[in-house]
């Protein structure tokens, strides 16, 4: 009997992180069938320039992963659409799983580009045990579009990823504590078959609530800001 309680105890463990790790995925914003985020766009001045609107379409769970498909909508300030996008996300219990195109930042260099991402799945890694001081995993995609008429290509890298802290965040929507994510930003725009690599030498910071989502996004370039996004509205 002894023996059969020995090998069952970890089971059993096993049974409750499981548990644990799939409630933490439901509490994800991105996960909640129906939910509606707000992000707010301000430039460098702090003035608001747009709002990129996210909705959950569907929410799927199959073996140990959650995901869902989500759309983008980019209005200017008086409610007109800009564009529109789809995106991707999932959570394994391990690991969070980011559409990379959502790392794309708002600065004036990359305005006059309409770019749509290609069908390759490429994701940003928050692992669900994150500390200060932690490095993580970066990555590149690629996406195609036009400027002023001409078709281009870009790849979008995004490198440098650390956990430098943590710090409790306040917008219009809540209060989280979060976790605070450096990273830099690298741009390749590829025209007429030629690569022409944009010096932006963009340094971003994102704010992450672990159990929620990204709730605050900075950039800026040689110590000057170029833009922010932060979430004002969450409905479900």
């Amino acid at each position: 009997m002894k023996k059969k309680m020995f090998f069952a105890a970890p089971l059993i463990l096993a049974a409750q992180l499981l548990y644990g790790q799939q409630q933490d995925c439901k509490s994800y914003y991105f996960l909640q069938n129906n939910a509606e985020v707000e992000m707010s766009i301000y430039d460098g001045k702090g003035e608001l320039v747009a709002k990129n609107i996210e909705k959950v379409l569907n929410v799927n769970r199959m073996a140990n992963v959650i995901s869902s498909n989500f759309s983008t909508t980019l209005k200017d300030t008086k409610g007109k659409d800009l564009s529109t996008g789809k995106g991707k996300f999932k959570c394994t219990g391990s690991e969070i799983l980011l559409d990379m195109q959502m790392a794309m930042p708002n600065i004036p260099q990359l305005q006059n580009m309409k770019m749509e991402a290609g069908s390759d799945e490429i994701f940003l890694s928050y692992p669900a045990t994150l500390k200060e001081g932690q490095t993580l995993p970066g990555n590149e995609k690629e996406m195609r579009g036009n400027m002023n008429g001409m078709e281009i290509s870009m790849t979008l890298k995004v490198s440098d990823r650390k956990v430098v802290g943590k710090e409790k965040i306040t917008t219009p929507a809540g209060t989280w504590e979060c976790f605070k994510i450096s990273y830099k930003l690298g741009f390749t725009v590829q025209m007429m078959g030629t690569n022409f690599p944009m010096d932006l030498d963009v340094n971003a910071t994102e704010w992450f609530a672990p159990g929620f989502g990204i709730v605050k996004t900075d950039t800026e370039r040689g110590g000057s800001t170029l833009g922010s996004m932060q979430i004002t509205a969450f409905k479900k």
